[in-house]
């Protein structure tokens, strides 16, 4: 006796099989329409390489002629191994803000962006970019020994140029009880806590380096719930074979001992480079 016809098994009919490969080979074609990436073959044709830096953010961007900058020695090293001139644009809203969105900066004016580029999702969503060589935050200067819950107060403080959350900062000394005196520059920083004014002082973490590097004093990139940001280098999205002829001069330089040859020429301390010496960033 057979089945009733409502309970027969229906056939699959064979174009069902098909609409997955269908949909797979209209993807392909539809991919052979993008434009193609020409970033890194625009760059070997004119032999030079447009990067956008900001005008001022020491140690990576200085004013001083004869030491500019460890971003912009960095870069000079990459263009020269890759055999392209470097040209540098300035652009005065780098350093003082992370979001690359507020720079207005297009691609007519640069094909690459350096100087401190923020690794974090704001930015990726606007950029593709590099792993990170460097890492910056808040950082607390002050005697072996002194940690941010030993410091005493009065503790100087000094904002730099960056965007770093100083309503975040605020918050934390004041729930450790700590009380901070704001002071106008690098140098009257440093002369303050010779003086005695400060057993201690908060800045930016590269301009801490710079500043105290020689002062014997240690300098520790506070951690949660502060930001620490991770920085690399910034390209346009899609620009892929520029991003790997970077990336791969990059690796060159980091294997060889240049990069830390460069941290060393601007006193960075070892702990704000990506790798450190503890292995993270």
């Amino acid at each position: 006796m057979s089945a009733p016809a409502a309970a027969r098994p229906r056939k699959r009919h064979w174009l069902f099989d098909m609409v997955p490969l269908a949909l797979c080979f209209a993807l392909l074609f539809a991919v052979s329409f993008l434009p193609p990436d020409n970033a890194r073959y625009e760059v070997d044709r004119l032999g030079r390489l447009s990067v956008c830096m900001p005008t001022l953010y020491p140690p990576l961007v200085t004013d001083d002629a004869d030491m500019p900058g460890f971003e912009v020695e960095l870069m000079q090293e990459i263009t020269e191994r890759l055999g392209w001139r470097l040209n540098i644009v300035s652009n005065a809203s780098m350093g003082r803000d992370f979001n690359p969105r507020n720079w207005r900066i297009n691609r007519a004016q640069c094909q690459m962006l350096a100087g401190g580029i923020a690794i974090n999702s704001t930015t990726s969503s606007f950029l593709d970019t590099t792993q990170p060589h460097l890492v910056t935050g808040w950082a607390l200067i002050a005697p072996p020994g002194v940690t941010v819950e030993t410091v005493q107060s009065p503790v100087g403080f000094l904002a730099g140029l960056t965007g770093l959350d100083r309503i975040g900062l605020g918050q934390y000394i004041r729930q450790r009880g700590i009380t901070a005196t704001i002071v106008n520059d690098a140098a009257t920083l440093r002369s303050r806590m010779e003086a005695g004014d400060y057993d201690a002082a908060i800045t930016e973490a590269l301009l801490a380096s710079t500043t105290f590097s020689d002062a014997g004093l240690d300098i520790t990139v506070l951690g949660a719930p502060l930001e620490r940001i991770p920085l690399g280098m910034g390209f346009w999205k899609g620009d892929l074979t520029l991003k790997r002829a970077v990336e791969s001069a990059l690796a060159d330089i980091r294997t060889d001992g240049t990069l830390a040859q460069l941290a060393e020429r601007y006193d960075l301390d070892v702990g704000i480079l990506c790798p450190s010496e503890t292995g993270v960033c």
